[in-house]
Protein backbone atom coordinates (compact mmCIF):
# COMPACT_ATOMS: atom_id res chain seq x y z
CA UNK A 1 0.00 0.00 0.00
CA UNK A 2 2.69 2.43 -0.87
CA UNK A 3 1.23 5.85 -2.01
CA UNK A 4 3.17 6.58 -5.66
CA UNK A 5 2.99 10.49 -5.09
CA UNK A 6 -0.81 10.98 -6.83
CA UNK A 7 -1.02 14.23 -5.76
CA UNK A 8 -0.75 17.16 -8.35
CA UNK A 9 2.88 19.13 -8.95
CA UNK A 10 3.27 19.70 -4.99
CA UNK A 11 3.32 15.94 -4.79
CA UNK A 12 5.81 15.37 -7.37
CA UNK A 13 7.86 17.92 -5.97
CA UNK A 14 7.59 16.46 -2.45
CA UNK A 15 8.20 13.26 -4.37
CA UNK A 16 11.59 14.15 -5.70
CA UNK A 17 12.56 15.31 -2.56
CA UNK A 18 11.64 12.45 -0.38
CA UNK A 19 13.41 9.83 -2.68
CA UNK A 20 16.58 11.99 -3.37
CA UNK A 21 16.35 12.57 1.14
CA UNK A 22 15.55 8.71 1.28
CA UNK A 23 19.03 7.80 -0.68
CA UNK A 24 20.97 9.70 0.86
CA UNK A 25 20.38 8.59 4.16
CA UNK A 26 20.57 4.71 2.63
CA UNK A 27 24.00 5.86 1.72
CA UNK A 28 24.81 7.02 4.70
CA UNK A 29 23.73 3.91 6.40
CA UNK A 30 26.23 2.37 3.90
CA UNK A 31 28.51 4.67 4.38
CA UNK A 32 29.18 4.15 8.44
CA UNK A 33 29.67 0.07 7.67
CA UNK A 34 32.07 0.19 4.61
CA UNK A 35 35.36 0.85 4.61
CA UNK A 36 38.23 2.02 2.08
CA UNK A 37 37.68 2.44 -1.30
CA UNK A 38 33.26 1.33 -1.06
CA UNK A 39 33.54 4.39 1.50
CA UNK A 40 35.43 6.88 -0.62
CA UNK A 41 32.63 6.01 -3.42
CA UNK A 42 29.47 6.47 -1.30
CA UNK A 43 30.94 9.96 -0.22
CA UNK A 44 31.76 10.88 -3.67
CA UNK A 45 27.98 10.12 -4.62
CA UNK A 46 26.16 11.73 -1.97
CA UNK A 47 28.69 14.98 -2.90
CA UNK A 48 27.18 14.64 -6.50
CA UNK A 49 23.67 14.15 -5.03
CA UNK A 50 24.27 17.14 -2.71
CA UNK A 51 25.52 19.12 -5.79
CA UNK A 52 22.75 18.47 -8.15
CA UNK A 53 20.15 19.02 -5.87
CA UNK A 54 21.31 22.20 -5.29
CA UNK A 55 21.97 23.19 -9.27
CA UNK A 56 18.19 21.79 -10.08
CA UNK A 57 16.67 24.10 -6.97
CA UNK A 58 18.74 27.32 -8.56
CA UNK A 59 17.71 26.76 -11.61
CA UNK A 60 14.31 26.43 -10.75
CA UNK A 61 14.08 29.59 -8.69
CA UNK A 62 15.96 31.27 -11.42
CA UNK A 63 12.67 29.73 -13.80
CA UNK A 64 10.20 30.80 -11.07
CA UNK A 65 11.82 34.30 -11.31
CA UNK A 66 11.87 34.65 -15.10
CA UNK A 67 8.10 33.17 -15.21
CA UNK A 68 7.04 36.03 -12.60
CA UNK A 69 8.82 38.74 -14.59
CA UNK A 70 6.71 37.29 -17.47
CA UNK A 71 3.84 37.35 -15.88
CA UNK A 72 4.29 40.65 -14.38
CA UNK A 73 4.80 41.87 -18.11
CA UNK A 74 1.49 40.79 -19.53
CA UNK A 75 -0.72 41.79 -16.33
CA UNK A 76 1.07 45.61 -17.27
CA UNK A 77 0.05 44.91 -20.96
CA UNK A 78 -3.57 43.41 -20.37
CA UNK A 79 -4.05 46.46 -17.68
CA UNK A 80 -2.96 49.18 -20.68
CA UNK A 81 -4.92 47.56 -23.28
CA UNK A 82 -7.98 47.21 -21.06
CA UNK A 83 -7.32 50.61 -20.33
CA UNK A 84 -6.82 51.70 -23.76
CA UNK A 85 -9.82 50.03 -24.88
CA UNK A 86 -12.46 51.17 -22.21
CA UNK A 87 -11.14 54.70 -23.22
CA UNK A 88 -12.28 54.00 -26.82
CA UNK A 89 -15.62 52.30 -26.07
CA UNK A 90 -16.44 55.09 -23.86
CA UNK A 91 -15.42 57.69 -27.07
CA UNK A 92 -17.87 55.35 -29.07
CA UNK A 93 -20.75 55.71 -26.47
CA UNK A 94 -20.13 59.76 -26.01
CA UNK A 95 -20.36 60.13 -29.70
CA UNK A 96 -23.67 57.32 -30.56
CA UNK A 97 -25.18 59.15 -27.22
CA UNK A 98 -24.63 63.03 -28.95
CA UNK A 99 -26.21 61.43 -32.09
CA UNK A 100 -29.25 60.25 -30.21
CA UNK A 101 -29.69 63.50 -28.41
CA UNK A 102 -29.39 65.60 -30.85
CA UNK A 103 -25.74 66.60 -30.34
CA UNK A 104 -26.14 68.71 -27.41
CA UNK A 105 -23.25 68.18 -25.18
CA UNK A 106 -25.15 67.73 -21.86
CA UNK A 107 -23.49 66.26 -18.23
CA UNK A 108 -23.97 62.51 -19.05
CA UNK A 109 -20.38 61.44 -17.65
CA UNK A 110 -20.20 58.06 -16.68
CA UNK A 111 -21.81 55.08 -18.28
CA UNK A 112 -25.19 55.02 -19.53
CA UNK A 113 -26.45 51.90 -17.99
CA UNK A 114 -25.35 49.88 -19.98
CA UNK A 115 -27.36 48.56 -22.82
CA UNK A 116 -25.50 46.57 -24.61
CA UNK A 117 -27.14 46.79 -27.78
CA UNK A 118 -25.45 46.37 -31.45
CA UNK A 119 -28.14 48.37 -33.42
CA UNK A 120 -25.83 50.69 -35.40
CA UNK A 121 -28.30 53.77 -35.21
CA UNK A 122 -31.08 54.00 -38.05
CA UNK A 123 -33.07 57.11 -36.53
CA UNK A 124 -35.53 55.04 -35.01
CA UNK A 125 -36.79 57.70 -33.14
CA UNK A 126 -36.89 56.09 -29.17
CA UNK A 127 -37.42 59.16 -27.04
CA UNK A 128 -38.55 57.67 -23.74
CA UNK A 129 -37.54 59.92 -22.07
CA UNK A 130 -36.95 63.74 -21.71
CA UNK A 131 -33.80 64.50 -20.73
CA UNK A 132 -33.96 67.66 -20.21
CA UNK A 133 -32.08 68.79 -16.56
Amino acid sequence: MADQGTGGQTGAQRGVSERLSSAVDELRKAAENASGDVRSRIDSAMEQIREASSTAGSRAQEAAGDLRGQLEGVRNWVQNATADLLDELQKEIDKRRQQLTGGDGGSGAGSGGGAGSSSSGGGSGSSAGDSSS
